[in-house]
């Protein structure tokens, strides 16, 4: 009877450690599984910092990067419009004897050459017809047809005993429709120095309305009344 007491207890109290055995590994199992859903979820939250740190540095830097190539556009920009503004004819200078807008040397399609610095216009051939000449402020000086003396030669004109100068050295001013010419009066012609700003083409056949032009002949016709090879360009 005491035997069997005995094996009934023990059957009890080994019931109760394997209960309290299993319990403790169920508490360690849930503690384990709670530490590791905390790193899971940190883990992404770090990430996701991350990223959206990156993606706030990449916008920043393309902010500052199209700033920048703004920025050299626009000074750019300010560049060729103030190349512009210095490269155009000032008409309004040149009807005063002052040429410094269109300083440099300008070509025409004949490979004849104007020189200019400032008052003064050094022509290869100023009227078309091999005669080189230059003019200071609103005086044309044309070697060809002066005297010894420096001054125009006097010449015959229409069988007239009363000889006239081969050509006025004081230049006279036509203003036309945008464009304005410098003249000096021949015996029968007229030598023209005409300035076409950009725009206009006067009475010009065929050239480049886009650049500013220069024309210089001697003629009966009017002062712009040539071909494009007879057109001054700016070449420098």
């Amino acid at each position: 009877m005491k035997r069997t007491i005995l094996l009934g207890l023990s059957l009890v109290f080994l019931g109760v450690l394997v209960g309290c055995n299993n319990s403790g590994k169920s508490s360690v199992d849930t503690a384990t599984t709670s530490s590791s859903s905390r790193e899971t979820t940190e883990l992404t939250t770090s990430i996701k910092e991350t990223t959206e740190t990156t993606e706030r540095t990449t916008t920043q830097s393309s902010i500052v990067q199209e700033t920048k190539e703004t920025d050299a556009s626009q000074e750019q920009a300010g560049e060729e419009q103030t190349n512009e503004v210095i490269e155009s004819m000032d008409l309004s200078q040149i009807q005063q004897g002052d040429f410094t807008s269109l300083n440099g040397t300008w070509v025409n399609g004949l490979g004849n050459t104007i020189f200019v610095e400032n008052a003064t216009m050094s022509f290869t051939d100023i009227s078309n017809q091999k005669q080189a000449g230059e003019i200071t402020g609103l005086n044309v000086d044309i070697p060809n047809l002066n005297s010894a003396d420096g001054t125009p030669n006097l010449v015959s004109y229409m069988g007239d005993s009363n000889k006239v100068k081969s050509y006025e050295q004081q230049l006279g001013l036509e203003e036309n429709q945008g464009f304005i010419s410098l003249r000096s009066n021949l015996p029968g012609a007229v030598i023209y120095v005409s300035f076409l700003p950009k725009g206009v083409m006067g009475d010009i056949i065929e050239g480049d309305i886009s650049r500013d032009k220069i024309v210089a002949v001697g003629t009966q016709n009017t002062a712009t009344s040539v071909r494009a090879e007879y057109v001054y360009y700016k070449a420098d």
